[in-house]
């Protein structure tokens, strides 16, 4: 960093879950993912960020298209304009390969990328006036690449719980200094949007504790879209910028801009992000929803309308959206809708194993799925009733 900068203490500004190139409901969301980057560069500037982390998901697919590419192209360029530090980590929808093409010529321009697991985890350290900060950065991160890398003599790790307790375990820190955490996980407790935009895996497999990173003085965590704490007041996830599913139209997206000094002493607060068009639920009979008033106040937003009428409405959807440009989905909510929910949903428990209803149940009431020796426990105990009941 420049020597005008170390009399200061460190800024970071906490971002994840760009998915840049991402389309929803079929409309691409490129136009307002470059309106509201150029709202975070400004955020960044006038918060006077030392560095910004990007916390994975940078793109929305493995292969990414080009305005995609281009787009982040440009919010780099920006932010090595402002000479600002840039970590960034592959998610789970990046491809680690692509993303690391170059990254050996962008740390030259303070562009730092982790895209993939090579048996250790890079560590980056910068400086302030209160001395080192070190930034260690984990991809995304699946037991088989572990696995890949541990001596042959060593016992597998199973899940990514037991990828990640091995993989910091054999880090080397320095404990009286300030340490960072850039990660793409699923935190165990974490709140997940019904029908929203995140793939976690079926079984918790994929989940991780809070606890493995209470060595480090914050945790800057992606892939999930809900900005939230996560078990730790310094273990945060900053959310998606912009909204990719009706099930996130109520969150505030915001930049956490992270304030180190001395050890211990840490302040985070949120900047709140102003989507270019908001994300939308309307409910109603067609006459009220065609109504001037309602037209007004919703036709510049992406909208899912979901009607009350008990009767279908002729060529509903085409007479919506002339007026109602951005319309992503039309729905009926009627007698006959929730009458085949019902029987769907029965349906659905009829083909479920009493073991699976279990697993179900269980994480509905601890915010967590069971482990292997619970699930095992829980396996034998149905067993057992079920043969007393044939007895």
């Amino acid at each position: 960093m420049d020597t005008e900068r170390l009399v200061q203490h460190m800024r970071l500004a906490h971002l994840s879950d760009l998915h840049l190139g991402k389309n929803v409901n079929n409309y691409s969301m490129i136009e307002d993912q470059k309106y509201i980057l150029n709202q975070i560069t400004d955020i960044i500037a006038q918060e006077h960020a030392d560095a910004v982390i990007i916390a994975g998901d940078v793109y929305d697919r493995p292969i990414p298209p080009a305005d995609a590419v281009s787009l982040l192209n440009e919010f780099l360029y920006e932010l090595n304009r402002m000479k600002i530090e840039v970590i960034i980590i592959a998610g789970n929808h990046d491809s680690g390969d692509r993303l690391n093409f170059a990254s050996e010529l962008l740390e030259r321009v303070k562009v730092h990328i982790a895209g993939t697991y090579n048996g250790s985890i890079s560590c980056l350290s910068l400086f302030d006036e209160y001395g080192p900060v070190h930034f260690y950065s984990v991809p995304y991160l699946r037991p088989s690449a572990v696995n890949r890398k541990m001596p042959d003599e060593s016992a597998p790790v199973k899940n990514t719980q037991e990828a990640m307790r091995h993989v910091l375990g054999n880090t080397p820190m320095i404990m009286e200094d300030r340490n960072i955490l850039i990660a793409h996980q699923f935190v165990a407790g974490a709140q997940v949007d019904e029908n929203g935009s995140e793939e976690l895996e079926v079984g918790g497999t994929d989940q991780v504790a809070s606890s493995l990173f209470q060595m480090f003085d914050y945790t800057a965590l992606g892939h999930i879209h809900r900005p939230q704490k996560a078990g730790s007041e310094w273990v945060r996830y900053s959310g998606s910028p912009l909204s990719y599913s009706f099930a996130e139209e109520n969150q505030i997206k915001s930049v956490p801009i992270v304030e180190l000094k001395e050890k211990g002493d840490i302040k985070v607060h949120l900047h709140p992000l102003k989507p270019f068009r908001k994300m939308e639920e309307l409910s109603g009979l067609f006459a009220d929803v065609m109504q001037d008033t309602c037209i007004r106040d919703h036709s510049s937003s992406y909208l899912r309308i979901i009607l009350q009428d008990e009767q279908d409405i002729p060529d509903a959807a085409a007479r919506l959206k002339a007026q109602y440009p951005y319309l992503m989905r039309l729905d009926y909510d009627n007698t006959r809708t929730r009458s085949e929910m019902v029987i769907s949903a029965a349906e659905r428990v009829e083909q479920k194993t009493p073991l699976e209803l279990f697993e179900e149940f269980y994480e509905l009431q601890n915010g967590m799925a069971m482990n292997e020796e619970q699930r095992n426990l829980a396996k034998q105990e149905i067993i057992r009733i079920f043969e007393k009941e044939q007895a």
